[in-house]
């Protein structure tokens, strides 16, 4: 890659799949720009935020605290329990989210900016050069849940039940990441994917 074109990559996979330890190699040795898509989300619904200002609009206040920042566990609640209410929300803070991180991968001054988020399926299909999938088996990720987050095994298996397959992921991304070695296994995998396209 040469130094006047930016390379934007999308990164996705299952809860306990590593993508942190990805993340963090493409920063530290690739000089990646990372941004987490989650981030910016919960940046939107701070308090003066555009986000947080149109969500109040269109679902009202329940879920404010008395200083007007948002009470996460009631907001929660209120979108797991109304479907019509989950949609509002993820109707405006979506585009807000995908403009915003557009905004911060234009400006970043490095060659690569990767963007995780847990699905792509409203970010604007020009937005990114690729997509990976970082992925590994059930076990290690029940393992890394069990050990980074204390949760129990049927807590691990409910969760990895509820999202997509590895095949469902796959058919939406470029590449595929295997993430059941150590760094040095995906040091290796990402210097061959990134060789003679970051200067």
């Amino acid at each position: 890659m040469t130094q006047d074109k930016k390379r934007t990559v999308g990164v996705t996979g299952g809860v306990g799949a590593g993508k942190s330890s990805v993340l963090a190699v493409l920063e530290s040795d690739f000089n990646a720009k990372v941004i987490l898509a989650d981030l910016v989300a919960h940046d939107l619904m701070e308090p003066g935020s555009e986000g947080l200002k149109r969500v109040v609009d269109a679902l009202g206040d329940s879920f404010l605290k008395a200083d007007g920042s948002v009470d996460r566990k009631k907001l929660a609640e209120l979108i797991f329990h109304d479907d019509k209410a989950r949609e509002t929300m993820n109707s405006i803070i979506h585009p807000l989210a995908w403009r915003t991180i557009r905004e911060a991968a234009e400006a970043a001054k490095e060659p690569l900016v990767v963007v995780e988020a847990a699905v792509f399926d409203t970010a604007p299909p020009d937005l990114f050069d690729e997509i990976w999938y970082i992925d590994t088996t059930k076990e290690n990720r029940i393992a890394r849940l069990m050990a980074d987050r204390g949760y129990s095994r049927e807590k691990c298996e409910s969760i990895i039940a509820s999202q997509e397959s590895g095949e469902e992921y796959r058919r939406r991304c470029a590449r595929v990441i295997d993430n059941n070695g150590d760094i040095g296994a995906i040091r290796k995998q990402l210097e061959e994917i990134l060789k003679n396209e970051i200067s």
